[in-house]
């Protein structure tokens, strides 16, 4: 599902987009949804593009295909002009392609590890904060030193000029997590930005954080301290995180709130990103 729905009539190209991780099914599901419902509705204004990430993935069940990487780390300006050496590198090849036009991507997520919803941009602008306010989050993450990488599909759009935003919806394992609510937000986004008729449901108490480190996993691995390691957990200065494998504490220099942890040992990599920290905006 790559598909242009146009209006015919002036307003912003707004791409939505789901299942860059093929396992993170609930927004899939409210986008097909939103997509029947605008099969005989239509819009009122301006054009909007609907995406399916990754469908291999999705059949698979699976973050990334077998034998392939994470999609969502693959918009960087050397994997998008190389040959593509796995699928994902071609689909970010196609992606980026076919967003060429558009002017505010929302990129609707799940997270692996508990903890609420957020969402998470890079520059911490008013266009950036106007559509976060559309959304159904009570955080609101800037990254403005790009320390996620100028890696994911959001970030694309947002380090070129455009608004991009990266909407984790809530954890995978909850119920709450479910399409119904996540399509309702779809539609708030749509009438804030105008392409569709109605008023949004804006928010504007928003707790507003920004990024300020990223921890990479020890070479010898790590083990998490109990208790330790959900999304939006804050902790204070002095706290541990953890020990590597080697038997080295992590401790945290300053008061943090944690961001997007590697719990899961698909995501556990030496060498790679641990944990993100942020702080008060």
């Amino acid at each position: 599902m790559n598909n242009w729905i146009r209006s015919g009539r002036p307003g912003p190209a707004v791409c939505i987009s789901t299942g860059i991780h093929g396992n993170e099914r609930a927004p899939v599901t409210a986008m097909r949804r939103l997509a029947q419902q605008l099969s005989s509705d239509g819009i009122a204004a301006g054009s909007l593009l609907l995406v399916l990430g990754n469908p291999k993935a999705l059949e698979q069940d699976r973050r990334h295909t077998l034998g392939g990487v994470d999609l969502n780390r693959c918009f960087t300006d050397s994997i998008l002009r190389q040959p593509p050496q796995h699928h994902e590198q071609a689909r970010a090849q196609e992606l980026a392609r076919a967003v060429e036009a558009v002017d505010v991507l929302v990129d609707f997520h799940c997270t692996v590890e508990p903890g609420g919803r957020f969402i998470m941009h890079h520059p911490d602008d008013d266009r950036h904060q106007q559509v976060a306010a559309l959304l159904d989050a009570p955080v609101v993450l800037s990254d403005p030193a790009l320390l996620f990488g100028g890696c994911s599909f959001d970030e694309h759009l947002s380090t070129r000029g455009r608004v991009g935003l990266c909407y984790e919806t809530g954890w995978i394992g909850d119920p709450a997590c479910e399409p119904e609510r996540i399509l309702a937000e779809m539609r708030s986004l749509l009438q804030g930005l105008g392409v569709l008729e109605g008023e949004p449901v804006c928010l504007y108490q928003q707790r507003r954080l920004v990024l300020t480190e990223r921890i990479c996993c020890p070479e010898s691995g790590f083990d998490w301290a109990d208790g330790i390691g959900e999304n939006l957990q804050s902790l204070p200065s002095g706290a541990l995180l953890g020990h590597s494998r080697a038997g080295t504490p992590l401790l945290l220099s300053g008061a943090a709130t944690v961001i997007f942890p590697k719990k899961h040992p698909e995501l556990l990599r030496p060498g790679q990103p641990l944990v993100y920290l942020a702080a008060d905006a």
